[in-house]
């Protein structure tokens, strides 16, 4: 029974730091990457100059808008946006995008909220809670 307790105790340790880093740890980290170059970036006007299309195991497609800028210091920056879209933009459409002036191929799309990196922020800070609640269920029956 003990060596049981321990051993979950064990798993549910070893989950909540996966939650806690690929969940929690990483998505603030994205997010506050996102702030900063909002706050520290260039506005500027953005081509849609091509798309590169990838398809899902469920032959759906996936694309990914490539854009063309020009720097305020007349440098030419192609990028790939690793944001999917499930439909397109059209090609020559102009998008307002920051970019970071020391490091120009960093940059996001303005007006996209990142609903996917909110919603598995909640997701997983939902799920450390239950865990720690288990793990504390789990110490208490070990301890008595």
């Amino acid at each position: 029974m003990v060596a049981f307790l321990i051993f979950k105790l064990l798993i549910f340790l070893g989950l909540l730091i996966f939650l806690s880093y690929f969940f929690v740890y990483n998505i603030i980290m994205k997010l506050v990457e996102r702030r900063r170059i909002r706050i520290n970036g260039q506005a500027i006007q953005a081509t849609v100059a091509d798309y590169k299309i990838l398809k899902d195991s469920t032959g759906a497609q996936r694309y990914f808008p490539i854009l063309r800028y020009t720097t305020k210091d007349n440098q030419v920056i192609t990028v790939q946006s690793k944001k999917e879209r499930f439909k397109k933009y059209e090609v020559g459409k102009q998008l307002t995008v920051y970019y970071l002036p020391e490091e120009p191929s960093k940059f996001l799309i303005a007006g996209l909220f990142p609903y996917i990196k909110v919603t598995g922020f909640i997701f997983g800070l939902l799920g450390a809670g239950l865990l720690l609640v288990e793990i504390i269920k789990t110490l208490r029956r070990l301890l008595v």
